[in-house]
C-alpha cells in the first residue's frame, strides 16, 4: 500500500473488453499502481454517451441530471454546464449536488471513475 504523500507508479492497460479491464485495474490498483485506461481514438463520444444512458437508468437520474452529468464528464466547470444548458450556476450545481447524491459519488472524479468503471455486461437495475 502507498502512503498518502507517495506517488504511485503509473500502468497503462489496452484491453478490449470492459469487464477484463475492470477486473485488472483492481487488482493493479490493490497491489498499488495507478491504472490509466485510454480509449481508442474515436471510441471516446459512443463510450461517453453509453456511460451517461447507463448512469442515467441505473441511479433514475432526470433528464436534466443526464444534461449536467454529460457536462461534467466532458471536463465542463458548473459555469460552463450553466451556460450550455442555458441555466443558472446556482441551478446546475443543485443537479450536480443530486447527481452525487443518487450514484454515491461525493466529487467530480469519483464520478468520473464511476462511468469508467462501469461494465458492459449487464447487471441487475436496483431496487
Amino acid at each position: 500500500m502507498t502512503k498518502p504523500n507517495q506517488t504511485k507508479i503509473e500502468v497503462h492497460i489496452r484491453i478490449d473488453a470492459d469487464e477484463e479491464a475492470a477486473r485488472i485495474a483492481a487488482v493493479l490498483d490493490a497491489l498499488g499502481y495507478e491504472v490509466v485506461r485510454e480509449l481508442d481514438e474515436g471510441q471516446g463520444r459512443g463510450r461517453l454517451d453509453w456511460a451517461i444512458n447507463q448512469l442515467g437508468r441505473r441511479f433514475a437520474l432526470t433528464a436534466r441530471e443526464c444534461e449536467v452529468l454529460a457536462g461534467v464528464l466532458d471536463g465542463c466547470s458548473n459555469a460552463a454546464v450553466a451556460s450550455r444548458l442555458e441555466i443558472s450556476q446556482a441551478t446546475a450545481k443543485w443537479h450536480l449536488h443530486n447527481v452525487f447524491a443518487k450514484t454515491n459519488t461525493s466529487n467530480r472524479e469519483s464520478l468520473l471513475r464511476l462511468a469508467l468503471q462501469l461494465s458492459s455486461s449487464s447487471e441487475p437495475e436496483p431496487a
